[in-house]
């Protein structure tokens, strides 16, 4: 596991808090801080965009409550809790979390939680619930032949003529299956239905524009714009912040 990226969401209401995290995951390099976020709403939200492999979260964030919001999530990440206030640690490990930090938080016992994390990565056990639960391709019919791709690669899924074309940066693929099909098997997984004829990828997502019409269109990686519904664009707002 060492040479393998782990993907890190760290969560706290106060900056500094943040940025002590940040300096300590500097001295490790198969850690990568993917997100960051400020309050409960916005650890929900990028869990289900991002897909961390870990989330380090403080406990009094505003908003609801995190042990409640955690536990609806439909994959959860291994989570490490720190806050300043030990008698939260109960409520920390009802919900398996793996590891509990007391603010302030020593280099000393950070790296014992990071053994601990790269310890139960490598475990047999969750390496066979990882690939159980996590879908990360999608496969098509081309001929006589079936297309694997990764679904991190798909930036939109478009009706065409009534059929449905998947695009990455390098290809394009046709497949039989409905839009609807894709938007429920890639739910959760940071995908979004903008409209009758496009399923985004959020990731890909560059920015956000508007017109003295009320028409909205989200600009993507390669400077494609799509319109997005009326009735769908404050839903889309509250998904990416």
């Amino acid at each position: 596991m060492s040479s393998t990226i782990i993907n890190v969401l760290i969560a706290d209401d106060e900056a500094p808090a943040r940025k002590r995290l940040r300096d300590l995951f500097s001295n490790y390099n198969n850690f990568k801080i993917v997100s960051e976020a400020e309050n409960v709403e916005e650890v929900i939200n990028q869990i289900n965009i991002y897909k961390p492999d870990v989330a380090f979260l403080d406990i009094n964030m505003p908003g609801a409550s995190i042990f409640k919001s955690i536990t609806q999530l439909s994959k959860i990440p291994l989570i490490v809790f720190q806050t300043a206030y030990s008698e939260f640690g109960v409520n920390a490990y009802d919900i398996n979390a793996i590891d509990y930090l007391l603010k302030p938080i020593s280099r000393e016992r950070f790296k014992q939680s990071l053994d601990k994390i790269t310890k139960v990565m490598n475990s047999s056990q969750y390496l066979i619930q990882k690939n159980e639960l996590v879908k990360d391709v999608l496969s098509v019919k081309s001929g006589d032949t079936i297309k694997v791709i990764k679904i991190d690669n798909i930036y939109k899924i478009s009706i065409k003529e009534g059929f449905s074309f998947i695009f990455t940066e390098k290809s394009e693929y046709f497949s039989d299956k409905s839009l609807n099909y894709y938007e429920n098997y890639l739910n959760n997984m940071g995908f979004y239905r903008i409209s009758r004829n496009d399923l985004i990828n959020i990731k890909y997502i560059t920015k956000l524009h508007t017109s003295t019409n009320g028409i909205y269109t989200v600009e993507l990686f390669n400077g494609e714009k799509l319109n997005v519904s009326r009735r769908r664009i404050q839903q889309l707002k509250n998904y990416i912040n």
